[in-house]
């Protein structure tokens, strides 16, 4: 099962929905949306506004791939359980601040994978398979976030 989390910011993230609904009739697992505040009618996949987060730990749990925004929760959370990700920031706009630079930073350090051209996103589902994430030991995800979001704001 492959497990798309929006968030709960209260700004469509419409981008992400249309792409994730056009492509899930050609893959070959079932595609669960936590879509949060996006008003979109899925016929694709099976999508719901909002989990508890006991539902949301279990789904992330079962899940072979979890597609999600670029919120530092869902993340640290999938980081700290050894999931594969896809990371797909939400830009200005979409959110009150652009979730891109951070996306960026664990990309390229290997915990994830980024998508910044929404029309990738297929592509990078069928790389996924090869993607071996970085691990953290149990605890030190959200030291390595923290510490990487306090760079950023020290060179601002």
């Amino acid at each position: 099962m492959i497990f798309v989390v929006f968030g709960n910011v209260p700004i469509p993230f419409l981008r992400l929905a249309k792409k994730i609904d056009e492509i899930a009739c050609n893959l070959s697992e079932e595609v669960i949306v936590q879509n949060g505040y996006t008003e979109y009618a899925f016929k694709n996949v099976i999508s719901r506004d909002f989990f508890s987060s006991n539902e949301m730990s279990e789904m992330i749990d079962k899940a072979s791939l979890i597609i999600s925004h670029g919120g530092y929760g869902t993340i640290s959370e999938c980081i700290k359980k050894g999931k594969k990700i896809i990371a797909v920031p939400r830009l200005q706009g979409e959110h009150n601040h652009s979730q891109e630079e951070l996306v960026r930073a664990l990309d390229n350090e290997g915990y994830l994978v980024g998508v910044y051209d929404i029309n990738e996103l297929g592509e990078k589902i069928q790389f996924i398979n090869d993607f071996v994430p970085k691990t953290l030991k149990r605890g030190n995800a959200s030291k390595v976030i923290n510490e990487y979001i306090l760079s950023i704001i020290k060179d601002k």
